[in-house]
């Protein structure tokens, strides 16, 4: 049996586009699997959900892997995938999900620097509009580039770094109020 973690994502790509590989698509999924949930669970603060759309990102990207033409990541265009399915669950069930329920473990260090551990950033998450919340997830919690983030939000570049700014900012604030008292 081939040893797939061997090879690199691109790698991985093109023998899953051309044999439908699934050993080859079981590693992409082994490597991804964890951070897409963590993004997922967080933006919805439902781990069932998180579940579920964790699992239909899945499978959509096997389905339509060979659309796929590698001028992102692999990781960006799942999260791409993702962040969409998370659109249109919102839409299709109208409800409107809380948005995290603790996530100091995941927090830059920079927000965790001016805050004990009894503040609870669920409150001051709750102040950022839903693209303030997923720029700030993508690219503070889980370490995408803003050129990464824009491609996975469908969202300009310049856009991106505004709503970067203005979630810093409140996040900085909210935490900084909430410390004083």
């Amino acid at each position: 049996m081939t040893d797939f973690n061997l090879f690199r994502d691109e790698q991985l790509v093109v023998l899953v586009q051309s044999t439908q590989d699934t050993h080859a698509y079981s590693e992409l999924v082994k490597r991804y699997q964890m951070s897409l949930y963590a993004f997922l669970y967080r933006y919805t603060d439902e781990k069932y959900l998180a579940e579920d759309l964790t699992q239909d990102t899945f499978i959509i990207a096997f389905d339509k892997i060979k659309l796929f033409t590698q001028k992102s990541s692999f990781k960006t265009w799942l999260f791409s995938i993702a962040y969409r399915e998370f659109l249109q669950e919102k839409r299709k069930t109208g409800r409107f999900y809380k948005f995290i329920s603790k996530i100091k473990q995941n927090t830059t260090q920079r927000y965790l620097m001016k805050v004990d551990d009894s503040i609870d950033l669920n409150h001051a998450l709750k102040q950022l509009s839903d693209n303030q919340k997923a720029v700030l997830l993508l690219c503070d919690a889980s370490g995408m580039s803003h050129t990464e983030a824009a491609v996975t939000l469908d969202m300009p570049l310049g856009s991106l770094k505004t709503y970067i700014k203005q979630a810093r900012k409140i996040m900085q604030q909210q935490l900084e109020d909430n410390h004083d008292k």
